[in-house]
């Protein structure tokens, strides 16, 4: 009975060993002939970033409305609001199959190449890795690594696996070793969000870890930090903002980042 829903992975942790997965750690750059071409790396001055969370393809509960993005992009297409790139912070897929991922595949390709976003960037959601499908996950989501990190011109972006409601030791010492060495001012994505809460319980699981991240996060001139997962639209002022993404799938809506390199800032537009 209590299996029904999502198999075992709830009980054994199946594919849920966020240690094992973070040891594939990228640092995106233009040896990747597919980062190179997106030209992330050169971005300087403003520019936006189309931010999208929690599309769970495949869901039995509502139909992914793709139609209204399309709609939204077509709309700004060839202005200075239309975004150069996008992320999507996890739970792509309702349980991780192959024939959602399938789904998943076939809007962020409609995205690029019909609308001209340059690159989709991911983050691992819970959903993804559900009855040990992390595999799937890897081979269809872009940069096929859950912790990576890339440059823009003044500024480094971190991506954090959180799939697993943990960073992990290893992963955490690893970012403090990266933040160590990089005096960018910073911008973190990820899915399970740091400062809200869920009242069933689905929240990151260690409040201790949470703390220190959110700490470290101010000392290492952290600008921005944004998550999905509880599906509402949040924000909080940490010293930094802290947004929360609304569901795609269920809210039909997402967020585009406005980045300023030279004054150092990012702020997020709701939309609708």
């Amino acid at each position: 009975m209590f299996t029904a829903c999502y198999g075992s992975w709830n009980f054994f942790y199946d594919g849920n060993n966020v240690d094992k997965r973070i040891e594939d750690f990228k640092q995106l750059d233009n040896s990747d002939p597919r980062f190179a071409a997106s030209h992330i790396s050169s971005l300087e001055n403003k520019y936006n970033v189309l931010i999208i969370s929690d599309t769970h393809f495949g869901n039995t509960k509502k139909e992914v409305n793709c139609e209204i993005l399309y709609k939204y992009l077509a709309s700004i297409k060839g202005t200075s609001q239309f975004p150069t790139f996008a992320i999507c912070l996890g739970d792509s897929t309702d349980i991780g199959t192959r024939e959602q991922f399938e789904q998943y595949n076939h809007f962020c390709n409609t995205l690029m190449n019909n609308y001209g976003i340059s690159i989709v960037l991911n983050a691992c959601g819970n959903h993804d890795i559900y009855q040990n499908n992390y595999d799937n996950w890897k081979e269809n989501c872009y940069p096929h690594t859950t912790f990576y990190k890339f440059q823009t011109n003044k500024i480094s972006w971190y991506c954090l696996d959180t799939a697993s409601g943990t960073i992990g030791e290893n992963q955490y010492n690893k970012l403090m070793q990266l933040f160590e060495n990089d005096s960018h001012p910073k911008i973190i994505f990820t899915h399970y969000p740091f400062t809200r809460f869920n009242y069933d319980c689905s929240n990151m699981a260690e409040t201790t870890e949470r703390n220190k991240l959110l700490s470290d996060f101010a000392r290492n001139n952290v600008i921005c930090v944004f998550g999905g997962h509880n599906h509402t639209q949040t924000y909080d002022n940490l010293g930094y903002p802290d947004y929360g993404i609304p569901s795609f799938a269920y809210d039909e809506a997402w967020a585009m980042l406005h980045v300023d390199e030279n004054a150092g800032t990012a702020e997020i537009e709701f939309i609708p």
